[in-house]
């Protein structure tokens, strides 16, 4: 790499670090250009020089993460079906541990995003869960008759589908890793081998079970905080 290309990628760093920042602080990606070139030290053309635009930007911010994520399952010691549920796992807890920015950027990506955003999630996202459902495949935990691109998709949109009330803010994230994996579990139930069949629908009746305790926890403190209605206050 010459010294011009090396500098050029550290300010395109410098640009999206900026950004995640900028995220963090507000739980936004409302910032503008001028605010993120002023913020990453660089003139205002340079983030229009290196990226196109503002959602290029994002685009590319996303695609580090999901280099990272990768890199977290390929440390994965562990059977082919344990792997899809500790993925949900892993990618839970990389957004509780940073919500604000995980927020504002699947936000803006997927309001914006177009084209660009379905590539994303046809192409990188969609390799992962592919990857981890032919392996489960190979391992002949899942039928042979399992097309692994087709039910890869299925599953991203499970996720995908509970990750926007996560991102639109009705959906709590821990409802969301146990809604997940008890829809991975019940999926994946119809197509498995008589072993893999016991360990899936423990997994998916314990998901029910824990689903159904947060529902009555939330009950129960809804009733507590919410006022008496005018019935009741009669009546006391």
């Amino acid at each position: 790499m010459t010294s011009r290309e090396h500098a050029k990628n550290q300010r395109r760093n410098a640009i999206m670090d900026a950004a995640r920042t900028l995220m963090q602080a507000s739980g936004s990606a409302g910032f503008s250009m001028r605010a993120l070139a002023q913020h990453a030290g660089v003139s205002i053309a340079t983030p229009y020089n290196l990226f196109g635009s503002k959602q290029a930007i994002m685009i590319s911010i996303l695609e580090v993460e999901m280099q990272a994520y990768r890199s977290q399952l390929e440390e994965l010691r562990t059977d082919p079906i344990t792997a899809l549920f500790h993925a949900v796992t892993i990618a839970t807890a990389r957004y509780n541990a940073d919500p604000g920015f995980y927020r504002a950027l699947l936000f803006s990506v997927y309001n914006d995003g177009g084209t660009e955003f379905r590539s994303i999630f046809s192409g990188s996202s969609h390799a992962i869960w592919r990857e981890l459902v032919a392996r489960a495949v190979a391992a002949g935990h899942l039928g042979q008759e399992v097309e692994p691109n087709a039910f890869a998709v299925m599953l991203e949109h499970l996720f995908f589908g509970c990750l926007l009330e996560w991102v639109y803010g009705k959906l709590p994230m821990q409802e969301l890793e146990i809604r997940v994996q008890y829809g991975f579990a019940l999926t994946m139930l119809g197509v498995a081998n008589t072993d893999a069949a016991v360990l899936l629908r423990a997994r998916a009746l314990s998901a029910q079970q824990s689903l159904w305790q947060t529902w009555q926890r939330a009950a129960n403190e809804n009733a507590i905080s919410s006022p008496p209605s005018p019935a009741h206050a009669r009546a006391g």
